[in-house]
């Protein structure tokens, strides 16, 4: 329930709902709450490939197996004050991963970066990549997709909706689930 309140970094929040989190603690816990409400959607969560292509100095947070060759690497980032607007260090780091996971014989079908919102600057660098493809996620237009698959009685959500590039309309994704 406090998932944009995480992804903010907002700690005053946090501790008015009883969350004890060190404020240290904040990005980790970020990326494995977002880590979970991938695998409440029912998506494959490669844990294996993942610790296979990080380094000492990059890990890459989530890694979603579409098919045995196809993946989505996700990038779960936080953001104290305004909008994320960090392209090009996300650019790069993004670009190391999809680097290893190529030269493992897999195809990288997106690059998916979820944080609380996004710069004008951040979405247009986004869509104006040539090297890899990039989706944008709100970290609150996630929680009201997991919301509306939850409220489904046999929800159907394919992770092809999270492929569609640039910042991707959560409201239309949890409409058609």
């Amino acid at each position: 329930d406090n998932y944009d309140a995480l992804a903010r970094r907002d700690i005053n929040t946090l501790r008015e709902v009883g969350s004890d989190v060190a404020e240290a603690e904040l990005g980790v816990k970020f990326e494995e709450v977002t880590k979970a409400i991938f695998e409440l959607l029912d998506l494959n969560i490669d844990e294996d490939l993942r610790k296979e292509i990080n380094t000492a100095k990059d890990k890459a947070d989530i890694i979603i197996s579409l098919s045995d060759n196809d993946i989505i690497i996700g990038e779960a980032k936080t953001c104290k004050s305004g909008d994320f607007a960090k392209y090009s260090t996300t650019s790069r780091q993004v670009k190391a991963y999809v680097t290893r996971v190529e030269n493992l014989g897999k195809r990288v079908a997106q690059v998916l970066i979820i944080a609380p919102s996004f710069s004008e600057d951040f979405i247009e660098s986004a869509e104006m990549d040539t090297e890899i493809n990039i989706s944008l996620l709100e970290a609150k237009g996630l929680k009201s997709i997991l919301d509306a698959f939850k409220s489904k009685r046999n929800p159907n959500f394919s992770p092809k909706l999270l492929t569609k590039g640039g910042l991707l309309k959560a409201e239309l994704i949890a409409k058609n689930i």
